[in-house]
């Protein structure tokens, strides 16, 4: 059970190749990070380890480790850990990663590797040398063209922040604004620069954050330009491919960009979410040179190259693009690259590879085993017995879902069923990864172990991060928050009914990553904004699931960080919810100027709220209560047939499959042992299943916003479906009851 699985991806063998996991622990499992060694056969690993969350006992719920391990070309691995005292030590590495203060800024030194991280503008790196040996290469910094201004991130103060400093890995955030011709300041940015020891490259991030006053911003070109002294022996290239990468070479100018049309004309078939293809670009003089590579360039096009004798130009968003990009009040975006310094005679077969292992690196992953026994959630999402053919259905669930590719696009969806509402008011509706795609996700990876799941959950996470998240709003109850459902994404308003943490919260114990914990928060922090409105603690005052969606985020950053303020506007909101039952004998709110109907899908979904709060709270009052939410809708909202219906008014009676209520009835089960409400969710997950699955195989197209999409239907069944069929099927599996659904031999292999 404790073994790290790296499956077979890469041809070349890698030698110490720099890989991160996230361990979580049960409680008291784990005292002490130096517990932790890796073995690869009997041999200890050199480890770099940092814990991100604890239990309220003080032991490690999750712990985060770099290491290097050597990787077989063509084939898997295993590697074994142990967290208690077995007798062996992680041992020193061979080379180191060091971080030393130095009058301009930072020096960093990976061993073959030495440059400098300025403190006076973001280049993002200067001085840079290799074996001893300097490079002739100079950085600009990153460039936004903006109107007629350009915008410099190379001649401002910054701030320069170590998150990481070794031994096996380094990294630097790096946080300012991008300047104005006349020297004002105008478009904050937030860098990073990740090192790692022994390594000649580097990665670094830039992201645009636009807290300026102007509710749209046109940047019609955004650029990084390395520049190099003349030399002899001057070689460019190009590489770029989503099967085989075709390099181009040369001693002369060439270019490359990928933009809506290339997407449109190729063929891949990718999980676009894992990979799409490769795209760099190199130059090389006979002191050395450096390739740069855009990570997931095709999935954030337009995205070129541009190589001379001078130097290269990663066009980020190129100038020659169809339109300006479109950047609204309070969105953001990263980009990501790798830096790979080498020597003159570094084959382009090299410089490839290690592009490619950039995009799509090794990723150790766990059993669902190790979950279960080391479950950070506590709720059980790990059931034992669960039908194979739930697993399909999960599959076509989270793989069916429409795809959308471009720079402010990819990680989200457009949803076809709000776009044909008008929602959008002519534009196409991105669902904003509404239900928390991104912790779905992270939850059927622990479960499943396919390592799509996982680059789902980053993916998605990273555009919350970036896109989604309101970063500056004047309006106290837009600002950092998650915008609803919208065209554009930013278009719309902050509900606290539709906002989320768990995610975020997983994305940050997933990567170390500090932002997502402090994105995680600052929504918390919108929440209360919200629930100090008098309307919002007012019993029938709005919808149920406004409160009970904000309890579910104010649980779950409790659960993830212990922090008193969460847990304490939690039990005012379930203090609510029991007043709103007893004065009404029901969870009963406004719809229409004259009603207060009963709407199965917002309680049902506040009932499992109710059930994370139990979680982080026992009271026999709120089991009580989440018992008789679920007698009162039995009673009252189910058809003739015995399926839940969409909303209590005649007009609304229509049958709608409401996979919260298979939750709901599995949490009245497990507080009061009745088994009739399995039997009754039984019946409800049998209209589910055979629902059909919107499939992502449909025609390529390009949408008005500057969009790509592939696939159709609505975006968030996922997000949507998977909690609560999981938590359902886990009760219901281990009493039979769902025997009938399940292939013929499922347990041969």
């Amino acid at each position: 059970m404790n073994t790290l699985h790296f499956e077979k991806i890469s041809k070349f063998n890698r030698k110490a190749e720099p890989v991160s996991v996230a361990l979580p622990f049960a409680e008291g499992a784990l005292k002490d990070k130096s517990s932790l060694v890796i073995f690869d056969g009997n041999t200890p690993l050199p480890l770099q380890r940092e814990p991100l969350g604890h239990w309220k006992d003080g032991s490690v719920k999750w712990l985060l480790v770099h290491f290097q391990p050597d990787l077989p070309g063509n084939n898997s691995k295993i590697l074994t850990f142990h967290s208690e005292n077995s007798g062996a030590a992680p041992p020193p590495p061979v080379q180191k990663v060091s971080v030393k203060p130095q009058n301009d800024g930072l020096c960093v030194h990976t061993g073959p590797l030495e440059l400098t991280i300025g403190e006076n503008g973001y280049d993002p790196v200067r001085d840079v040398s290799l074996n001893g040996r300097p490079l002739p290469l100079r950085f600009s910094g990153f460039n936004i063209l903006c109107g007629d201004e350009k915008l410099k991130s190379n001649c401002a103060p910054l701030e320069l922040k170590v998150e990481e400093e070794g031994p096996l890995r380094a990294v630097i955030e790096v946080t300012g604004k991008h300047r104005r011709p006349d020297g004002s300041d105008f478009i904050d940015f937030r860098g990073r620069i990740t090192a790692y020891a022994g390594k000649p490259y580097i990665e670094v991030e830039h992201k645009f954050i636009h807290r300026e006053e102007p509710e749209e911003l046109y940047f019609d070109e955004l650029a990084l330009r390395m520049d190099a002294e003349c030399g002899e022996d001057i070689k460019l290239a190009l590489g770029e491919g989503f099967y085989g990468t075709g390099i181009r070479k040369g001693a002369d100018n060439l270019s490359l960009t990928i933009d809506a049309d290339t997407l449109l004309s190729q063929a891949f078939e990718h999980f676009v979410d894992s990979f799409y293809g490769d795209f760099w670009a190199d130059w090389s003089g006979d002191k050395g040179g450096a390739a740069l590579s855009i990570y997931q360039a095709h999935q954030n096009f337009p995205k070129a190259f541009e190589v001379d004798q001078q130097g290269i130009t990663a066009c980020l968003y190129p100038g020659q693009s169809a339109q300006p990009a479109k950047v609204l009040r309070g969105m953001g975006k990263t980009h990501r690259m790798l830096v790979h310094f080498h020597d003159a005679d570094t084959p382009l077969e090299d410089i490839s590879a290690r592009s490619l292992q950039f995009q799509l690196p090794d990723r150790p992953a766990l059993p669902p085993e190790w979950y279960r026994k080391n479950n950070p959630w506590v709720e059980n999402f790990f059931p034992e017995s669960l039908p194979r053919k739930l697993y399909t259905r999960f599959n076509l669930l989270h793989d069916g879902r429409p795809k959308a590719l471009g720079m402010m696009h990819f990680g989200d969806a457009p949803d076809s069923n709000y776009t044909d509402q008008g929602r959008g008011k002519g534009e196409t509706v991105y669902v904003n990864n509404e239900y928390d795609r991104p912790h779905a996700c992270a939850l059927f990876y622990g479960l499943s172990s396919q390592r799509r799941a996982l680059d789902s959950a980053l993916v998605s996470a990273r555009h919350w991060l970036d896109v989604d998240f309101c970063h500056y709003h004047p309006d106290p109850l837009l600002n950092g928050g998650l915008r609803i459902h919208t065209a554009y994404h930013a278009a719309g308003k902050v509900d606290i009914s539709h906002q989320w943490t768990e995610g975020l919260l997983d994305y940050y114990f997933l990567t170390g990553r500090s932002e997502a914990l402090e994105t995680a928060q600052a929504i918390g922090e919108n929440i209360l904004r919200h629930r100090a409105r008098p309307r919002m603690n007012r019993t029938g005052a709005g919808s149920v699931r406004q409160n009970g969606w904000a309890l579910r985020a104010l649980a779950g950053l409790y659960l993830a960080t212990g922090e008193e303020r969460w847990r304490e506007e939690s039990t005012k909101i379930v203090e609510l919810f029991l007043d709103w039952f007893d004065e009404f004998d029901a969870m009963l709110a406004p719809y229409t100027s004259h009603s207060m109907p009963r709407v199965p899908f917002m309680i049902t979904l506040t009932a499992n709220s109710l059930a994370r709060y139990l979680l982080v709270e026992k009271d026999r009052r709120v089991e009580q209560l989440l018992v008789d939410m679920m007698d009162d809708l039995l009673e009252n909202c189910l058809g003739p047939d015995g399926i839940f219906y969409y909303k209590e008014l005649p007009s609304l009676q229509r049958t709608a499959s409401l996979p919260h209520a298979l939750e709901a009835l599995a949490h009245a089960y497990r507080i009061t042992g009745q088994e009739r409400y399995l039997k009754i969710a039984t019946r409800q997950f049998a209209t589910i299943v055979d629902s059909p699955v919107s499939r992502a195989g449909t025609k390529k197209r390009k949408d008005p916003s500057g969009a790509v999409f592939k696939g159709e239907g609505r975006a968030c069944y996922f997000a949507s479906d998977y909690t609560s069929l999981l938590i359902f099927a886990g009760e219901a599996a281990s009493k039979g009851m769902l025997n009938w659904y399940e292939y013929p031999f499922p347990k041969e292999d």
